[in-house]
């Protein structure tokens, strides 16, 4: 009788498992080429940096991929420099890249710009054309993007966008059951006010991806229902050498635009 009931108990142990959801694979960059994830955030105790989120994103990646110097050799420490050197407006995270590599500054006073010289140009040797690989939510799928981008050693930046402006985070690793089958991702956020890894559930709709139910256990504000619109990213920097850094296989995708500050933190 025991053995019956034993088999009864593995039977329907068996049939909950199988009429389960298939748990998801998970990707981090950080696991194949080394290092952790990232997460300037913006400083509460002021308002100079309510609208670089850009900057902030771009500070993760070039942190990542040991594009820092010895004196700015953190992403906190890397964002600081954007915010000594540049206006407190939304901007574009190509120009921050481009201007901490080789100096790159913009022509117009629009949107951020530099109003300190002196800062970036880090690696003048260097010239990369940061838009040339820029890849927009309408050009395709943009999670198959990040997946291959990622899987190449490359550091993705995300923009997001949503009826209340625009966003910038970086994202660092993807949830999947299958092959091209995304179900979450992971990122890092500039606006959460803690360093820590968010996670949110993926939903495709009209030919693009959404940020659906948050999956963290952080209570702060919400980006559910935001769209990514574009993506970029910067590859690894792996062999330093005095008096810069050699250039180790990269590539940049997209540029993206900040959205304020949530309310609260102004």
């Amino acid at each position: 009788m025991k053995r019956f009931w034993g088999y009864l108990a593995v039977m329907g142990l068996l049939a909950a498992l199988s009429a389960s959801p298939a748990l998801g694979d998970t990707y981090f960059i950080y696991e194949q080429y080394g290092g952790t994830w990232h997460d300037a955030n913006k400083t509460a105790a002021n308002t100079e940096d309510d609208l670089m989120c850009w900057a902030a994103a771009a500070s993760n990646i070039l942190a990542w991929g040991h594009w820092g110097t010895a004196t700015y050799n953190t992403a906190d420490l890397i964002f600081k420099h954007f915010q000594d050197h540049w206006t407190d407006n939304t901007g574009f995270i190509s120009w921050g890249l481009a201007w901490w590599i080789y100096g790159f500054e913009p022509g117009y006073k629009s949107i951020s710009y530099v109003d300190v010289p002196g800062g970036g140009n880090f690696y003048p040797q260097l010239k990369l054309n940061f838009n040339y690989y820029y890849v927009g939510a309408s050009e395709g799928n943009l999670m198959a993007t990040i997946d291959s981008l990622m899987h190449q050693g490359k550091c993705v930046g995300l923009s997001i966008g949503s009826s209340s402006g625009s966003h910038a985070l970086t994202a660092w690793g993807f949830e999947y059951t299958s092959p091209g089958a995304y179900t979450s991702i992971f990122f890092t956020d500039s606006d959460d006010g803690l360093p820590g890894l968010r996670q949110y559930a993926l939903v495709w709709r009209n030919n693009a991806w959404y940020l659906g139910t948050k999956l963290d256990g952080y209570g702060g504000y919400s980006l559910t229902g935001w769209k990514i619109n574009s993506v970029q990213a910067l590859g690894y920097l792996h062999t330093p050498i005095a008096p810069s850094w050699v250039l180790f296989g990269t590539g940049v995708f997209s540029l993206f635009l900040c959205r304020r500050r949530r309310r609260g933190k102004s």
